[in-house]
């Protein structure tokens, strides 16, 4: 029996007591009574803001007996109730009042249980005070949230160490240290949300806030020494090492002096310094923390510094206190930044400790120390060996088919969206297709083959509850879940889907019937257990649960968690831990659904199958222990098992092979859970070296924090592109998103504008792009003349790609070829509903500067994105059959130019070959706010070269949209909004 949360009740129950006072004629009379109740919400049971709850109750008043019944229009969310109470005693009703309050987190038991307090004031203010404990629940009330909101942190007690001797000078040392390491806070996460009573006021904040920056930059009367953020990082490291000099040495020194005791004890404390606290800090970026301190991780930190000091070091003991003063002096000076950068974003979920406080430039510019570095910061180790293929727009929806069709063990759907009705209202035509053809079609065919196989694949699907609501997933779902009797009920005009639908019903049933093993297995096991084995098990996740509230979404206003999704898409099978290339998973920003499939939808997905794809067994079982489904119930195929013997011995064999890719996966979980791709990002946008290139097109491009991060990677040499959809392109276009997006985009060009100078002697280039296309997606050969036309009309388009003069010619060729190909662009696709192309893709793209430059300067590039264009042109064209019944000829997975990069890398040598750093990061999540601290997300890391196809599929993107050189211009494509919705974008904006 496979264990599932399955489908929230339309009616849900409670048991509750309570004891008060009934007052008649001014007498007091002792009340107890013991009640049950159902509750149905009237709205979205994820809103908690409003239904109707009934109850009977029995007990005694005073020595009598006493019942009655009641009936609420009760408010979760406002906690409050009001109705009627119909007394038996009395005989008649009277108004009723009540309160219901969980008081604290998970409820008052941590059961979901919520304190209640009735009041009758036209029965002389009569009132009863008691509890009422949810029942008969599948999910449990209370377990399916994290028990705190914040993080606890503690400032621990510590023996304080004796100042130095004054006469050693390491005051001066100092003085370096505190005023680089305020800068490189700032240059690192320059602060770019400043607010103000009104647009002008806050933007003007925002230009003294770089106009502070250049002055630093720059030098002069009021910028001090005009040092580059890489001139601080050196600055830092180099007074870090002075100060341990003199303090090992026991005797001055003149400044930049140092000698190898200190600079083997820098080095010591720089690497307790990064390991104990500055990535245990970081780890909880987006997470509140209460108390917000790194004295709890210093603590520990000194106390490994100090066993250091007597076991290892070498150093004299008379001069351990003042060694260790030192230590003491660098965490004081970490501290006083963390708490200069809370007080500028004011929330401590946005602070991050910039790591060059432990790190020098030359630690952090290799693959190999990156790398490492994100395995450190995420808890997870990359593995080898991974085949991964770069899946198109409406392409998923055949790949899903095909998943669920190839499944032999177990397949898992873990979506936010599986489509009951599209927008129109009409039953979703992408879900019905996905139903017949690839669920109860797949079913039919395992249960055929059971006589020979002797198993069925355990199908499931995990959705979260607000999407699932939202988008009736009810109507498929009832019938996936017990595909044998249930009667799908369609509205008119669906007959012809209903009887599709009931043939294939009738198909699965005559298959049962005819397996001999099956009915055998009836037999003994009964109908319940045959029901049970061939059906979809549905796990509705994050049900509305008003026991859990927070004041860290919206200020002021307390909010239940049930804001807080699961926005993760993934689907896979057979993904186990006997055979590394069995399964396969797909990370997606795509649902299931008619919008997806429509030929406005640009959106991307990766299909990997190796190890690195054995994390999202263990992601599955943590969302259903999170979930309150205990160890022991966790479904078979999502058990942790040991690695088979030969396990290894395949990726290492695999390893060798072309085409295969280093990667690990990663999540943030939702709600309060850790956050391991906010750290993820975070690194490799303040550590990627100077001169690389970073790409990252977002449907939601509205996170202050990233764009903060990005601007200080452009003041450091870093290559930025940041594109997001215009205001017609955008499926998410409502105004609070799309102004605090205007607000962001319109800083980052005015820094362009402000810093352009130093941004360019640093070598670095930020440029906004708005994706506002003219052209539809499927227009290949209009996608592709409109690069050719970017690359020749933008002069630092030109310079950033730099193709060889030969590339150029030949992509003329290749234009010329591909108008050459019949059938494109198709006509109108029938789910098309978008009149514009919609942006949907979320993607981080990284490439050092060696990765980069010397790539793009290889000949071959024109024979490579000749082969890529004709395969999406190929796609394109047979899009019809693949989608009509999923039983077409396959969409091509496309993996070209493998060739150019092999023989590219192979002619450096293996210096050069280190600084060749690739990372790209593709999932659910977005560049907003929701994604960072609220919303469970994915992403699949892919370290290293297995493909150029991200080089090739983002230059269209880029091509497609229109740069700004003057901010002003921005409100072409994104239009400003009035200030009242721009004040009260900024208040929500971590609900976006």
């Amino acid at each position: 029996m496979t264990r599932s949360l399955g489908q929230p009740h339309t009616f849900t129950f409670s048991s509750g007591v309570g004891t008060g006072w009934y007052f008649q004629r001014g007498d007091g009379q002792p009340v107890v009574e013991a009640r049950v109740g159902t509750y149905r919400d009237l709205v979205n049971p994820v809103t908690s803001l409003l239904g109707v709850q009934a109850e009977g109750y029995v007990g005694t008043r005073d020595t009598a007996f006493d019942g009655g019944g009641r009936i609420q229009v009760v408010s979760p969310y406002m906690r409050l109730g009001v109705g009627l109470d119909y007394n038996l005693l009395d005989g008649g009703p009277t108004l009723l009042l009540s309160v219901h309050h969980p008081i604290r987190r998970g409820g008052l038991f941590g059961d979901g249980s919520v304190l209640r307090v009735n009041y009758m004031p036209s029965r002389e203010n009569s009132f009863t005070v008691g509890l009422d404990v949810p029942i008969r629940r599948r999910i449990p009330m209370g377990k399916t949230r994290a028990r705190r909101s914040y993080v606890p942190l503690t400032v621990p007690r510590t023996e304080p160490v004796p100042d130095p001797d004054p006469r050693l000078g390491l005051d001066v040392p100092f003085a370096r240290m505190w005023d680089a390491a305020h800068w490189i806070g700032r240059f690192i996460v320059p602060f770019v949300d400043h607010d103000g009573l009104a647009r002008r006021e806050a933007n003007e904040r925002f230009a003294q806030e770089i106009m502070e920056l250049r002055a630093r930059l720059r030098g002069g009367p009021s910028g001090g020494s005009g040092r580059t953020p890489a001139e601080e990082v050196d600055a830092f490291h180099d007074a870090l090492e002075h100060a341990f000099s003199i303090a090992v040495g026991g005797r001055p020194l003149v400044p930049e002096q140092v000698n190898d005791l200190g600079m083997k004890t820098a080095t010591e404390a720089r690497r307790i310094l990064l390991d104990e606290v500055l990535l245990p800090y970081d780890r909880l970026l987006g997470q509140v923390k209460r108390e917000d301190t790194i004295r709890d991780f210093g603590a520990r930190a000194r106390g490994i510094f100090v066993r250091w000091l007597h076991t290892e070091s070498g150093i004299p003991e008379s001069r351990f206190d003042t060694v260790l003063r030192v230590f003491t002096g660098i965490l004081d000076i970490v501290e006083d930044n963390r708490a200069t950068i809370h007080e500028a974003w004011d929330d401590s979920r946005f602070v991050w400790l910039p790591l060059q406080y432990a790190l020098r430039p030359e630690e952090h510019d290799t693959q190999t120390e990156l790398d490492r570095l994100l395995e450190k910061a995420v808890g997870e180790t990359f593995s080898e060996g991974n085949q991964v293929s770069w899946v198109v727009n409406e392409q998923f929806q055949f790949e899903l088919s095909r998943m669920i069709h190839e499944a032999e063990d177990y397949h898992v759907l873990w979506s936010h969206d599986f489509r009951g009705y599209d927008r129109d209202g009409f039953p979703d035509e992408m879900s019905y297709r996905q139903v017949l053809h690839s669920y109860l079609a797949a079913m039919t065919a395992r249960v055929r083959a059971y006589d020979r196989t002797g198993k069925f694949p355990v199908y499931m699907i995990f959705l979260d509850e607000w999407y699932y609501q939202v988008n009736g997933a009810r109507l498929w779902m009832e019938l996936l879940e017990d595909p044998t009797h249930h009667r799908l009920d369609l509205p008119r005009g669906f007959e012809a889907w209903e009887d599709s639908i009931a043939v294939a019903q009738s198909e699965l049933r005559e298959a049962i019937e005819e397996s001999g093993l099956l009915q055998a297995q009836k037999g003994q096991f009964g109908e319940d257990w045959l029901r049970e084995l061939v059906r979809v098990h549905v796990s509705v996740t994050n049900p509305g649960d008003p026991s859990f509230w927070s004041r860290g979404v919206i200020p002021v206003l307390g909010l239940p968690d049930n804001l807080m999704r699961d926005h993760r898409k993934i689907a896979f099978y057979d993904v186990g831990e006997d055979d590394p290339y069995r399964g396969e998973v797909v990370y997606t920003g795509a649902g299931v659904g008619e919008h997806y499939a429509s030929l406005a939808w640009e959106d991307r997905s990766v299909l990997v199958r190796g190890p690195a794809a054995l994390g999202v067994k263990e992601a599955a079982r943590d969302l259903l222990l999170t979930q309150g489904i205990p160890h022991e119930e966790i479904p078979y195929h999502l058990q942790p098992r040991p690695l088979a013997p030969e396990y290894p011995a395949r990726v290492r064999a695999a390893a060798g092979q072309d085409g295969l890719v280093r990667a690990l996966e990663i999540h943030n979980q939702t709600g309060f859970h850790p956050k391991q791709i906010n750290i993820a990002k975070a690194l490799l946008y303040t550590l990627m070296p100077p001169g690389s290139v970073m790409k990252i097109p977002d449907s939601l491009w509205n996170s202050s924090f990233w764009g903060s991060m990005l601007l200080g990677s452009a003041l450091r040499g870093g290559r930025i592109l940041v594109i997001a959809p215009s205001d017609d392109n955008a499926p998410s276009s409502g105004f609070a998103q799309l102004g605090r997006a205007q607000e962001l985009l319109y800083r980052l060009i005015l820094s362009r504008e402000l810093l352009g100078e130093e941004i360019a002697s640093a070598g670095g280039l930020l440029r906004v792009g708005i994706f506002n296309p003219q052209r539809e997606v499927t227009d290949i050969a209009g996608k592709f003349n409109s690069v050719v036309s970017s690359l020749d009309s933008i002069p630092w388009m030109r310079d950033l790609y730099d193709f060889r003069p030969s590339v150029y010619d030949a992509f003329g060729d290749v234009a010329e070829a591909l108008q050459a190909l019949d059938g494109l662009p198709p006509g109108p696709s029938e789910f098309q509903y978008e009149p514009e192309p919609k942006l949907h893709m979320k993607v981080n793209f990284f490439a050092s500067r060696e990765a980069w430059e010397g790539l793009m300067s290889d000949s071959e590039w024109a024979p490579v994105m000749s082969e890529y264009v004709q395969q999406r042109a190929a796609q394109v064209l047979r899009r019809p059959e693949a989608l009509s019944g999923f039983s077409g000829t396959p969409e091509a997975t496309i993996d070209v130019g493998g060739h150019m990069v092999r023989t590219w890398l192979e002619r450096l040598d293996e210096e050069a070959q280190e600084r060749v750093v690739f990372f790209s990061l593709m999932g659910s999540q977005n560049q907003n706010y929701r994604s960072m601290i609220m919303d469970g997300e994915v992403a699949f890391v892919a370290a290293h070269w297995p493909a150029v196809v991200p080089y090739m599929d983002l230059v269209s993107i880029v091509s497609q949209s229109r740069w700004f050189d003057d901010p002003d211009d921005l409100a072409e494509l994104l239009p400003e909004y009035s200030e009242w919705r721009r004040r009260l974008g900024r208040w929500i904006k971590i609900a976006l």
